[in-house]
């Protein structure tokens, strides 16, 4: 936030004043703030600021993101420090997604810092969002809220999940002078964890799209290409299923349904 004197009189002087937030930082704190004036000489001055932002207690870091894929161990470790000459006391108070996380707080040195372990627990792909409550006996900082985000993926993942060509009316057909290579769509198949990925076959139930595949990273990722038969599909819904079979232990088989909407 900025207060500052609009006009200066020649050989005069005059004022600015920032002001800056400082919650929800902690430790440095570098601004830069521009300063924009009709002097042809210096129509543009930076200012910068520069300050040390204290806090009763030090977190690092302030959230915990738990990312990575199906069965690994996930773990994230938070660091807090007593900032004040009294002896920190803290206490893990709650954790509202006990099923998806185990969280441990563990004192690393005697009334100043603490560990706070948090790991997955969750075994298969996910996304979850929660938090933990420590509490201390700081009465400037009587409790920490830490944020937790979780982004589990499969070790091999299809996308999208469902794939939707939309509502299509078939004046917009017309226009689009009936060239299905318009209406393409693609699945991408992602191998998360290794390098040995391969799509045996691509089928579909009812042929009612023309597919194909594409290598996009040999062994990582592969693409597949769906386009539509114009002349097999119907006024309504149109509905198939595509099936990938790759070499994948656990995913051999891979289904996306698929659906053409046409008016």
């Amino acid at each position: 936030m900025a207060r500052f004197d609009r006009t200066i009189p020649p050989g005069g002087e005059g004022k600015i004043t920032l002001q800056v937030r400082t919650k929800g930082y902690q430790g440095k704190l570098h601004k830069r703030v521009r300063v924009f004036s009709n002097d042809p000489n210096h129509p543009q001055v930076t200012i910068g600021l520069r300050g040390i932002i204290w806090v009763p207690i030090h977190v690092n870091p302030r959230y915990v993101r738990l990312g990575g894929v199906e069965n690994e161990d996930i773990e994230k470790v938070v660091s807090l420090r007593g900032e004040k000459k009294e002896p920190l006391i803290a206490k893990l108070a709650s954790v509202s997604i006990p099923d998806k996380v185990e969280v441990k707080l563990e004192e690393t040195e005697k009334g100043r810092a603490y560990q706070l372990k948090v790991k997955n627990k969750v075994k298969e792909e996910a996304r979850y969002r929660g938090r933990l409550r420590l509490t201390t006996n700081y009465p400037e900082k009587p409790e920490i809220v830490i944020q937790i985000t979780g982004d589990i993926k499969a070790r091999l993942e299809v996308r999208p999940k469902i794939l939707s060509f939309g509502r299509i009316s078939q004046e917009r057909l017309r226009q689009l002078n009936n060239d299905s290579r318009v209406m393409t769509r693609s699945v991408t198949v992602l191998l998360n964890k290794g390098n040995d990925l391969k799509i045996e076959r691509v089928e579909l139930e009812k042929s009612l799209f023309r597919v194909s595949t594409r290598q996009i990273q040999p062994g990582r990722m592969a693409q597949i290409l769906v386009e539509p038969l114009l002349e097999k599909l119907k006024k309504g819904a149109n509905q198939d299923r595509l099936k990938i079979y790759t070499n994948q232990k656990g995913g051999e088989v891979l289904e996306v349904p698929i659906r053409f909407d046409l008016l």
